[in-house]
């Protein structure tokens, strides 16, 4: 085993995941709903909020990509 390292993004606390329940777990961790803060301004929530939505987006394709019969 080579003990080469391994790059990865400064600051990152982990790796992007590699296969579909980890990529699940990964954006129910990164991408929660939070309740608005007071003093958040309209586009941040309204950030926020599109981030979560293309988060589900994704999940929802992976989702549907795990109920499909393997092509290959």
């Amino acid at each position: 085993m080579s003990d080469r390292h391994k790059p990865t993004a400064h600051g990152a606390d982990s790796t992007f995941p590699t296969n579909i329940p980890d990529l699940m777990l990964w954006l129910d961790r990164h991408c929660p709903e939070p309740m608005p803060r007071p003093g958040q301004t309209i586009e941040e929530v309204m950030f926020a909020a599109g981030r979560r939505d293309f988060a589900r987006q994704i999940k929802r394709h992976f989702e549907r990509s795990l109920e499909r019969p393997n092509a290959l």
